[in-house]
């Protein structure tokens, strides 16, 4: 019996040794990269944007590490999908922290799963980068958060500017698709043509799902809308313009830049363009920097890149730049994103605020007559 102990006293000490040489090799390859995470909406509905945010934060993570990577170490990006559902992003966040334990996390563009996921992100006390619009989020006040986009306040205020001071609309109507961020953006839009002495003849909502707005149309068509200012997604905001012009409505549209990404635009005829202007987060084209992040992104992925794409793009290189400069320990990671102040990217020149929000302009578009081809008509700064 005793030797019998003894020959299973050796196995254990031998089967401990080759355990901890695996949890040594499995230490030394977790030494030799950086994960970051990020939680990205793949597959469902939402998916239109989130793949063009995860092909521009691998773009730049191949960058970086072509660069000499953060203080010598390779990054790996670690993906988990979001999908359309607030619990999946919850989910989604919470496996890639508890798994991966990442210094830094990029979340989804949408608001509803950025308010979803923000006491998840309180908890794991690291700084994570966002691309929803909503004011709600920032409002939350989560030292943690970051946003790389306009808020919707800021797009809604230029919005309803360009209608007052360009399109000098006197009796606007507003449609909306109806969760955080529409209602958000609608609001601020309200609020400022009213302080301007404008009164809005009427505000209609839709769901996420609906296929047919036209009850709601026909209903600013009867109120007297002089233009109708419109705050989308990218699929209902395609379905939108093209009911727009199916009713034969003349009135000139404004609407935010999600109807105007490439996957939109996909669902879009030229005619459907028509009298119609984009406010938009940035136009890439307009500028050195932006022009050769469309030419890489468009050579590599076949694809032309959206506002999304450029902002998750933008945060990657900075947030690799914050990691130079001061490690990677969560606290002086949010210290120094937290005073950012003038940091030039590929859309825009960041400048984080009290409330985490980094971009303060955006920019108007229309496009030419016959076509699907974008052209600039002003940048407008709302601070």
């Amino acid at each position: 019996m005793s030797i019998r102990f003894a020959g299973l006293r050796q196995a254990l000490v031998h089967s401990t040794a080759i355990i901890a040489l695996m949890a040594s090799s499995a230490s030394v390859r977790a030494a030799g990269e950086l994960v970051v995470g990020a939680t990205v909406p793949l597959t469902g509905p939402l998916s239109l944007t989130g793949k063009q945010y995860s092909n521009s934060l691998q773009m730049a993570v191949d960058e970086i590490n072509a660069a000499g990577g953060v203080k010598g170490k390779k990054i790996a990006l670690a993906v988990e999908d979001a999908q359309a559902s607030n619990g999946t992003a919850i989910n989604a966040l919470v496996k890639v922290v508890q798994e991966k334990n990442p210094p830094f996390i990029f979340l989804t563009s949408y608001s509803t799963q950025n308010i979803a996921v923000a006491p998840e992100v309180a908890k794991a006390k690291r700084p994570a980068m966002y691309a929803g619009g909503a004011d709600a989020v920032s409002r939350l006040r989560n030292p943690w958060m970051f946003r790389i986009r306009p808020q919707d306040s800021t797009a809604a205020v230029a919005m309803a500017r360009f209608v007052k001071d360009t399109l000098k609309g006197s009796k606007p109507g507003v449609i909306y698709i109806q969760n955080d961020f529409g209602q958000g953006g609608a609001n601020a839009a309200v609020e400022f043509l009213a302080k301007q002495g404008i009164k809005v003849v009427a505000s209609e909502s839709y769901g996420q799902n609906n296929k047919d707005m036209s009850a709601q149309l026909l209903n600013l068509k009867n109120k007297g809308a002089d233009v109708i200012v419109a705050f989308v997604y990218p699929q209902d905001g395609a379905l939108l313009l093209r009911q727009i012009k199916m009713l034969g409505l003349k009135q000139p549209v404004v609407a935010s830049s999600a109807a105007f990404v490439p996957a939109a635009l996909q669902l879009l005829s030229a005619n459907d363009l028509g009298n119609v202007w984009g406010v938009i987060d940035a136009y890439l084209p307009g500028t050195p920097q932006g022009k050769a992040f469309l030419d890489r992104y468009r050579k590599r992925f076949g694809v032309d890149a959206d506002p999304y794409a450029a902002a998750y793009y933008d945060g990657a290189m900075l947030m690799a730049k914050a990691m130079n400069e001061v490690g990677t320990d969560a606290e002086p990671l949010r210290a120094y994103l937290a005073k950012v102040k003038d940091y030039q990217g590929v859309s825009h020149r960041y400048r984080f605020d009290a409330e985490g929000n980094g971009v303060h302009d955006v920019a108007v578009v229309k496009f030419k007559s016959g076509s699907k081809d974008m052209e600039f008509v002003d940048s407008i700064n709302v601070e």
